[in-house]
């Protein structure tokens, strides 16, 4: 069984995380090896895929130190499939900026292997 809460939280870290060495062991630990994140309009393949997304996000929104990203507290879980949505707000506070969906297969140890993205009207 796989704790969300902490599953949640270390996802919603990833995205916010400014050391590289972290953020690396963290997608390792998160994803499986051959594990997927899909956007519209581009699909990122195994680790080094991942963290090149993820590092790009960090530094045109958050590394600015302009953003942020949260997760909304209300969540679905069931048989290994995670549904979450998530906000991008100013780091000194305000309005949410932008949002979306993400859909999230797990596998039995409760890795991601794949991570669905959509983007939500705000």
């Amino acid at each position: 069984m796989v704790d969300v809460q902490l599953f949640l939280r270390r996802y919603n870290e990833v995205w916010n995380e400014p050391d590289a060495e972290r953020r690396r062991r963290r997608i390792a630990e998160l994803w499986t090896e051959e594990g997927a994140h899909y956007m519209e309009t581009n699909a990122f393949v195994g680790h080094v895929a991942i963290e090149d997304r993820i590092r790009s996000t960090y530094e045109r929104y958050v590394g600015t130190g302009e953003y942020i990203f949260e997760i909304d507290s209300s969540f679905n879980y069931h048989h290994d499939a995670v549904r979450l949505r998530w906000f991008m707000v100013p780091q000194s506070g305000g309005n949410v900026v932008a949002a979306g969906t993400v859909f999230i297969l797990l596998d039995q140890y409760g890795r991601i292997q794949t991570d669905y993205q959509f983007s939500d009207a705000i």
